[in-house]
């Protein structure tokens, strides 16, 4: 799974872009509120908590103290009410997330950090009738820069489920995730990075790519094809971590384009053509069809290699 533990001071992280990608998400939140935010049940008590804590967690305790510049919390005790003002864009917020609904929070969320959150929560099943085992449930979700998948198809749907495109997750992942799942101790993060090739999404790409591309549907693109101001390096840092009291997990990731021109003019070219390569001829070189290989692929390095 390639994951490595993460200092709790970077869970997040804040970059220049901040202020032009909460405009983005504002309006995508705004635009698409069903795609952008999904809950299982507003009214579950496990749900709303493990809502209400992330949400506690980020205003209240992460953000103010970590990126006071951005964050600042105010304290009116007149009416013992606390607020967090976000400097840049000026918009002031509750702290806690008890006076105001879950789509609303998750909203906010959205709205503030330049991350999305996936929330799973354990349930226990007794499918073969022996003996009970922990799965976990994508109860709800902040998510506007998904990368070719709609986040609303995923939501109430077990960790198997959820990967269930992906090949050979239950060969090769399924088993060891469940287990990290079942065994990630409150106060410890970790981090992975995956990476991909678009050469026609934007930031919002919210639809549905592997589905296309093992129909064997996709059109082969030459270099000349290549819009080279529409392809990236699409990579996320993602993030995993349990909340103390709701014991839900937090599958959380930022995503970060890079121009395919910056990676040649940085002399990087070939070091990506050789990984497109591995990426073929991996042990799941089905991953390769998966991320869309077969289209873009060859043009990509041809032009790295030009």
């Amino acid at each position: 799974m390639g994951l490595e533990t993460l200092d709790p001071s970077d869970f997040l992280i804040f970059d220049k872009t901040y202020s032009e990608r909460l405009n983005l998400r504002r309006s995508l939140v705004e635009q698409h509120p069903e795609d952008v935010i999904g809950i299982t049940d507003d009214y579950d008590s496990r749900i709303q908590l493990a809502v209400q804590e992330l949400y506690s967690y980020l205003f209240k305790t992460y953000l103010p103290s970590r990126y006071p510049s951005i964050f600042k919390t105010h304290c009116d005790k007149t009416y013992s009410l606390i607020t967090v003002k976000n400097l840049v864009t000026g918009k002031i917020i509750p702290a806690d997330a008890e006076s105001i609904s879950l789509p609303a929070a998750l909203a906010i969320i959205s709205e503030n950090v330049d991350e999305d959150f996936f929330i799973l929560l354990p349930h226990q099943v007794n499918e073969n009738k022996t003996s009970a085992e922990t799965v976990y449930v994508l109860e709800a979700y902040s998510a506007c820069f998904p990368s070719g998948f709609q986040p609303r198809d995923k939501i109430g749907k077990r960790l198997a489920d959820i990967h269930g495109p992906v090949p050979k997750y239950k060969e090769k992942l399924q088993k060891s995730m469940d287990r990290f799942f079942a065994r990630l101790e409150v106060g410890r993060l970790v981090k992975r990075v995956n990476w991909a090739v678009t050469v026609d999404e934007e930031l919002y790409s919210n639809f549905d790519k592997s589905g296309p591309a093992f129909e064997g549907t996709l059109k082969k693109m030459t270099v000349d094809d290549l819009d080279l101001n529409k392809t990236f390096l699409r990579s996320e840092r993602q993030t995993l971590h349990r909340l103390p009291a709701s014991n839900a997990i937090v599958f959380a990731f930022h995503t970060y384009l890079y121009p395919i021109q910056d990676i040649k003019a940085e002399g990087s070219a070939e070091d990506l053509a050789l990984a497109i390569d591995g990426l073929q001829s991996g042990s799941v070189p089905e991953i390769f069809t998966y991320k869309n290989g077969d289209k873009w692929a060859d043009a990509v390095k041809q032009y790295l290699r030009s």
